[in-house]
């Protein structure tokens, strides 16, 4: 089976998401350990699977676990950099950093063939061009502390999961990688601490309420983002992790038509710079995409 076009509709529900959340950013975004606790209530409906699978041996429980483990605290880190920081810029840094790692340790493996890691660059230079000038202004070294940090912990996640997915078959690992998520959510719960700000109940913090208009646009934002995650996995389950995060440039060229769209009835929170070099810089890097994709789906991508 062919991975681009499931990896590009993972990317295009991905960049519906990110808007979702920019948008809450923009008015008020709930805690980031609310984020990530009804990220992992989405994930757990893996779970409705669990009859279709096979009891796999203790070593794929154990990479599975881990890789869940490390992508939530990659994207617990990469929510509190968008607390501190811009968050029009924190999604590019680890979005461009990720593919990079994969790819240093794809050159390590010798996985990859010449003209696919030809077409990694290509599409991590695009992703560079559509995202230039988000990259600007200050970075404090707790933002970057948080970005590169969370970049290393994606990528090792999807390494860990790779392995998982050469021991066992897709379902399988997808549907026991989300049982660690159980007691981590019921951890959350048991605490006081922890529990006010995932439910939301805290009374010296902005209100969050789950049922609520924003709420519900919240709910939209985890489900679309928890669809573009599994779409994602199982990319990974059947091409190089490197691959699959090399193409995370066609989220951003996403992002950048929805604004288009979006732009006249929401300027506050889907402002576009039209001037230009940025229209110019945005074209080449989506030309750099399409020439990185259209040298994958000429290549083995097994």
């Amino acid at each position: 089976m062919n991975y681009l076009p499931i990896t590009l509709l993972a990317y295009f529900f991905n960049a519906a998401s990110v808007l979702i959340d920019k948008a809450l950013l923009t008015t008020r975004i709930p805690n980031p350990l609310t984020y990530i606790f009804y990220i992992s209530l989405v994930s757990l409906l893996a779970l409705v699977l669990l009859p279709f699978t096979s009891i796999p041996n203790p070593l794929v429980i154990t990479l599975a676990s881990i890789s869940t483990l490390l992508w939530s605290t990659a994207a617990l880190l990469m929510f509190h950099a968008m607390k501190i920081g811009q968050a029009s810029r924190v999604i590019p840094v680890i979005g461009t950093l990720v593919p990079l790692i994969l790819l240093g340790h794809s050159l390590q493996t010798g996985s990859l063939s010449i003209e696919q890691m030809l077409a990694v660059l290509l599409l991590v230079l695009g992703l560079i061009l559509l995202t230039f000038f988000s990259w600007q202004g200050k970075f404090s070294k707790r933002e970057l502390f948080l970005e590169v940090g969370s970049a290393i912990l994606f990528a090792v996640s999807y390494l860990f999961l790779k392995q998982a997915y050469l021991q066992d078959d897709f379902l399988t690992v997808l549907t026991y990688s989300r049982l660690i998520l159980i007691p981590a959510g019921l951890i959350l719960l048991v605490f006081p601490v922890s529990r006010k700000i995932v439910l939301a109940i805290d009374p010296t913090r902005p209100s969050f309420k789950i049922f609520s208009r924003v709420g519900l646009l919240f709910v939209t934002g985890q489900l679309l983002g928890g669809l573009s995650e599994i779409l994602i996995t199982f990319s990974i389950a059947l091409a190089s992790p490197a691959l699959v995060n090399s193409l995370q440039g066609s989220l951003f060229a996403f992002l950048f038509l929805f604004s288009l769209v979006l732009n006249k009835p929401f300027p506050k929170i889907f402002q576009e710079n039209l001037n230009p070099l940025t229209i110019s810089l945005k074209i080449s890097g989506i030309f750099c995409i399409g020439i990185g994709i259209y040298l994958l789906s000429i290549t083995n991508t097994g």
